[in-house]
């Protein structure tokens, strides 16, 4: 979940990036399944809060990398559990029925890694909600394209999602405009550019695997992007 974000991110935080992914991952499943009770799960995310809240001393564990990672950087453990709020309608065995659940999930999931994405790129506040729209679109174009369990109650056509990802995707340009590094910029713009393309693909009923065309169209106009976007600066009006 979000392991391809690693791209985006300075080498050094690669294994603190794909442990936390790991965590979201692993998380998401157990408490999906239907192999423990809803009692027993909710024991167990309750035994799993207090644990992230205090210092966990089963060293080697996920866990405890995490949070000792989190105390390196400077992270807040609410990064921990925030998505936990995503699980407890896994553990209710409440499957979202409406545009307006599934979105509460998916932001309770994204949200939290689109801030640590930013916070490890030095970047400000202003970039945490578009970053948080780039990653939910990325999030459920994937749940639409392999028929996810999370939307097999929501009966909506095609074309509303469609509509639903163009919003998010309108909303996460902004980093292009408001991130300080060239890098990080160019990208988030290949990133942006890559899911415009599958979605537009989609509408027309294609395939979402991008042809080698594609790729090279992509990465231009990122080129161009990069060169003639200009960085905004934001106060605390904008934040």
């Amino acid at each position: 979940m979000f392991e391809y974000a690693e791209k985006i991110l300075p080498k050094k935080y690669k294994e603190l990036w794909n442990d936390y992914c790991l965590f979201l991952q692993l998380g998401q499943n157990h408490f999906a399944s239907d192999e423990w009770s809803a009692t027993v799960k909710k024991q167990q995310i309750s035994l799993l809060e207090r644990a992230i809240r205090k210092d966990f001393p089963l060293a080697g564990t996920l866990l405890y990398r995490l949070q000792k990672a989190f105390v390196a950087e400077n992270l807040s453990l609410y990064l921990l559990l925030e998505p936990l709020q995503a699980w407890h309608w896994l553990i209710a065995a409440k499957m979202p029925d409406t545009e307006a659940q599934i979105s509460e999930i998916v932001m309770r999931l994204s949200a939290p890694a689109a801030r640590m994405l930013m916070v490890l790129n030095n970047e400000n506040p202003s970039t945490y909600l578009p970053m948080t729209s780039l990653l939910s679109a990325q999030y459920l174009f994937e749940a639409l394209e392999y028929k996810d369990e999370l939307l097999r109650h929501i009966r909506k056509p095609h074309r509303f999602w469609m509509r639903k990802l163009t919003g998010l995707v309108k909303n996460a340009a902004v980093l292009l405009s408001v991130v300080k590094s060239k890098r990080l910029k160019f990208r988030l713009a290949l990133e942006l550019n890559t899911i415009i393309c599958k979605i537009d693909r989609a509408q027309n009923n294609k395939q979402s695997e991008l042809e080698r065309l594609d790729r090279i169209k992509i990465f231009l106009y990122s080129v161009y992007q990069l060169v003639t976007i200009r960085r905004k600066t934001t106060g605390t009006k904008e934040i």
